[in-house]
């Protein structure tokens, strides 16, 4: 019998455990994150790991990257038993290779840089690096996962495909190099790792995902996506408000099962109720012949009263869509109607003077800033509005910010509490809260429940459909199908920066939308 696997008492043959967690605690400034939580990954599978938005997944995976000390508890590798502090390196000399929900890529390094980094960069002394060799060793291991980049290429120039992608390939490189992981398996720990992936392309990863698991390493991957995590994992574990809610083989299980482990409840979808599009008035904003990198000539109207999805394949143009209309990003051609105007001279302070806000996907780099306060995010808009000379009416701020926080359900409701220390699911809904408090008529969002768990999406979605009812007008610009069917009550779909399809009601399916995106690509 091999080291892999170990013998039952009924005789069968189990894997033998690479990874394993045994009541771990971790607290932030006295506020518990990890309760106590248990977690055993076996060679030979994708693990699955769930839970809400602050249920202590991302804790757990930076305790074993060596970001945060555990306070209490214990981690076996390969069964040899490891106490915290893990040092700077975590686990990483031990097998485990880690890509975090940021990549941790420099966007000024080159992917050889990266890669050699890795291979060299812990080296003690002066060493001078065989770059032809690593040129080589990199080529070789981007053409074994099929990932086709220039290996002197910036992080920058690449696609956010490209650049998930070339995070993978870095931590299983990585992993490659220590002889721990060569004898006993490797353990990739995969944080959101299709995020920034289209839809077509995820099957790359999966393929990437089988590859490992049939080499008997193991890989441990970080959901929101319970589809994804049904159809590609061999057991799931769930994280409930600092705790383990249970462990389960994932055939035979359902979405609602998994919902259920997650929530403490089965899931219960928002009523999207029927729209009341004020189309007997001027739309809240209209495009014209509207041209940039993708969009192409895309004329649009959006009402009173609906939210408008719009999806595609990556590089149709709906990624950009929001930020055009929005002037974050400049228009080659066409013009812009707000509120009745055509503006001119589109830009951020002049759409959100005319009452179009817009929520990016990136929420971390662009909607907020990490070291500030969830108040002092949440203030920016109104600062000149609080202002009395030279003072501001910080406490007038923070009541704002607390009734927000109440409002909407931020974890934990402190305004004092820093922005970056949030989950992402409190982050988005800070954000919206934030925006919401100013009255908009037009919404614009990308991916606005990208990396936010099932629970916080149902929140969002209220939050949206009750401001639509009140007369505003929603763009929501994604690649989440399940999203668009929930929200939406028409669906555009863009090949090439036009518009190919659109989609009204009922009939926007999960199926219907796949069929109207591929429709193209398969013509």
């Amino acid at each position: 019998m091999s080291d892999m696997q170990t013998a039952t008492s009924r005789g069968a043959v189990t894997p033998a455990s690479l990874l394993r967690v045994t009541g771990l605690h971790k607290a932030f400034n006295g506020v518990p994150a990890l309760r106590g939580v248990d977690l055993d990954v076996r060679a030979g599978e994708v693990h699955g790991l769930l839970g809400a938005n602050g249920s202590g997944k991302s804790t757990l995976i930076k305790v074993l990257a060596g970001f945060h000390d555990a306070d209490a508890g214990s981690v076996s590798i390969h069964g040899r038993e490891r106490r915290s502090p893990f040092g700077p390196r975590g686990l990483r000399d031990e097998g485990m290779g880690f890509v975090h929900q940021d990549l941790g890529l420099a966007p000024a390094g080159t992917v050889l840089e990266h890669m050699a980094l890795d291979s060299a960069g812990d080296a003690r002394g002066l060493r001078r690096v065989d770059w032809r060799s690593e040129r080589r060793r990199v080529r070789d291991l981007l053409d074994r996962f099929d990932v086709r980049v220039d290996v002197d290429a910036t992080i920058d120039m690449l696609t956010p495909v490209q650049r998930a992608m070339v995070a993978v390939v870095r931590a299983v490189g990585g992993q490659e190099r220590t002889s721990d992981s060569s004898r006993h398996g490797q353990i990739l720990v995969l944080d959101e790792p299709t995020v920034f992936l289209p839809r077509h392309e995820v099957g790359l990863l999966f393929a990437l995902l089988d590859r490992l698991r049939a080499n008997g390493d193991a890989v441990l991957l970080v959901s929101h996506d319970l589809d994804e995590i049904l159809q590609v994992t061999d057991r799931v574990t769930v994280f409930r408000n600092g705790v383990t809610a249970g462990t389960r083989k994932t055939a035979g299980s359902t979405r609602d099962d998994l919902v259920q482990l997650i929530l403490g409840a089965r899931d219960e979808h928002v009523a999207k109720g029927a729209a009341v599009v004020r189309d007997d008035r001027p739309p809240l904003l209209s495009a014209r012949g509207l041209t940039g990198n993708r969009v192409a000539g895309l004329d649009l109207d959006l009402h009173a009263g609906e939210v408008v999805g719009v999806t595609g394949l990556a590089g149709s143009g709906f990624e950009e869509l929001p930020e055009l209309l929005y002037g974050a990003r400049p228009a080659r051609a066409g013009e812009v109607v707000q509120d009745g105007t055509v503006v001119s001279r589109l830009s951020p302070a002049e759409s959100m003077r005319r009452g179009v806000i817009l929520i990016p996907a990136d929420r971390k780099g662009q909607g907020g800033v990490l070291d500030l306060s969830v108040m002092e995010n949440m203030s920016l808009p109104f600062l000149t509005r609080r202002a009395k000379g030279f003072r501001i009416d910080w406490k007038g701020i923070e009541q704002q910010a607390q009734d927000a926080c109440d409002r909407l359900n931020v974890v934990p409701p402190r305004p004092a509490a820093q922005f970056g220390h949030l989950s992402g699911g409190n982050q988005q809904k800070a954000l919206l809260g934030k925006w919401m408090d100013t009255q908009p008529k037009v919404m614009l969002l990308s991916e606005p429940t990208q990396g936010v768990d099932i629970g916080a999406r149902r929140e969002i979605f209220k939050l949206i459909r009750a401001a639509v009812a009140d007369g505003m007008s929603v763009l929501c610009a994604t690649s989440d199908y399940e999203q668009l069917v929930e929200m939406a009550d028409r669906v555009i779909v863009l090949d090439e920066g036009r518009i190919q399809s659109e989609l009204h009601g009922d009939a926007i399916t999960k199926d219907a939308l796949a069929s109207a995106v591929y429709a193209e690509e398969a013509s």
